[in-house]
């Protein structure tokens, strides 16, 4: 069964939009600043620009977070509207991706003694339940916490519950915000960056931590994109770095391909996890040097910062708004990696794109990974 993606959306640092989030991401320009946080310096990637959610909204929803999402989601809304119209409100499911709900505001709430209010910004569900009040569903809605790989994990799921019918179309993505316990987790971890971001690079220092939103409406009715693969699984191999020897990844991407009745050759983009983490780095590397040696392929983490939760649903936004704009032209500028041109020539050579470079893509494969050993691979394509 093939599950098309009828509409999505997306905000982030680098854009209000998926095409204004391209293009920024195309020109190479990083939007990543020096924030003060709670007396300490961080380059964050911060939105500036959020709408403010509507009057009605219960306390309980009213989070940054649920504002990101918020302002996603009117990318898309009259096309949810027309799903509504169609098959009913008890038949539209909603999957969203988060780490960090309600929690910097639950910390207030937990000082004044608001438990039950707390519970309900703090729930891993709680954006899915935003949704779902804000649009009056009455179908299936939760929530998916694995970390960086929260957001292609929802994506997965949401097309899980077309599969087996319990829905006829689904609202999902990811979700996350800047706040203080991610920042100062990552922080203790001494895994941030004083400077940009920089994937692969000799020079980089570490990761951008950056917040934002990508939404997704799936359903069973033909339209120009839809997903022709996936996978996921667990090698549960160390809190918080990747097995070096990747056979799990390697997995991942091979049930994707196999589902997706590809062969490697005809992946024509790759958008890598590239946190700028050594780690990181060096393990996908070596996997992306073993299967897809010459693909195109580059991190758009350099651009946007580390978005957590929303990370995977962004950056497979930013390959389904490359497939949309390769359906309208004869060839489509690929996102450039980064403007640091200093490979770490301690990894394998890969493919990346570090300067302009256009191609027709067809096919898309984005890649995610997460904190315990979580792998995710997501095939995105054209109709054929």
């Amino acid at each position: 069964m093939k599950t098309y993606i009828n509409a999505f959306g997306g905000i982030c640092s680098a854009g209000l939009n998926p095409k204004e989030i391209i293009s920024n991401i195309q020109k190479n320009t990083p939007k990543i600043e020096k924030l003060n946080y709670e007396n300490k310096e961080f380059m964050l990637a911060k939105i500036n620009e959020l709408k403010d959610l509507p009057l009605k909204t219960p306390k309980k929803f009213r989070t940054r977070t649920n504002q990101v999402l918020y302002t996603a989601i009117l990318q898309i809304y009259s096309m949810i509207q027309n799903f509504i119209n169609e098959f009913g409100k008890d038949r539209i499911g909603v999957v969203i991706g988060t780490t960090t709900t309600g929690v910097e505001e639950s910390y207030k709430d937990l000082e004044n003694f608001k438990l039950d209010l707390f519970k309900e910004r703090n729930s891993l569900s709680n954006p899915a339940n935003f949704l779902a009040n804000l649009l009056g569903l009455e179908s299936l809605r939760f929530g998916i916490s694995s970390a960086c790989t929260s957001g292609i994990k929802a994506l997965i799921e949401a097309q899980r519950l077309l599969e087996y019918d319990l829905c006829d179309a689904v609202i999902c993505g990811g979700v996350d915000s800047l706040n203080s316990l991610t920042i100062f987790g990552f922080d203790s971890l001494e895994i941030l960056s004083s400077d940009f971001c920089l994937p692969f690079s000799k020079n980089r220092k570490g990761i951008n931590l950056g917040e934002g939103a990508a939404v997704f409406l799936l359903s069973r009715k033909p339209s120009k994109l839809y997903i022709k693969g996936y996978a996921s699984n667990n090698d549960a191999y160390h809190i918080t770095k990747p097995n070096v020897s990747y056979s799990s990844q390697k997995d991942a991407i091979l049930q994707a391909l196999n589902q997706a009745n590809l062969t490697f050759d005809k992946i024509d983009y790759i958008n890598l996890h590239g946190t700028g983490t050594i780690s990181n780095d060096d393990m996908e590397a070596r996997l992306i040097d073993e299967l897809f040696k010459m693909i195109p392929c580059s991190s758009t983490k350099s651009i946007m910062g580390h978005t957590l939760g929303a990370a995977g649903a962004l950056e497979a936004m930013i390959c389904l708004q490359i497939l949309k704009e390769s359906l309208e032209q004869e060839s489509v500028e690929l996102p450039i990696h980064c403007y640091d041109k200093f490979y770490d020539e301690n990894m394998p050579k890969i493919n990346l794109v570090c300067q302009k470079q256009k191609t027709k893509v067809y096919n898309a494969l984005s890649l995610s990974f997460a904190f315990g050993g979580d792998n995710s691979a997501v095939i995105l394509g054209v109709k054929d």
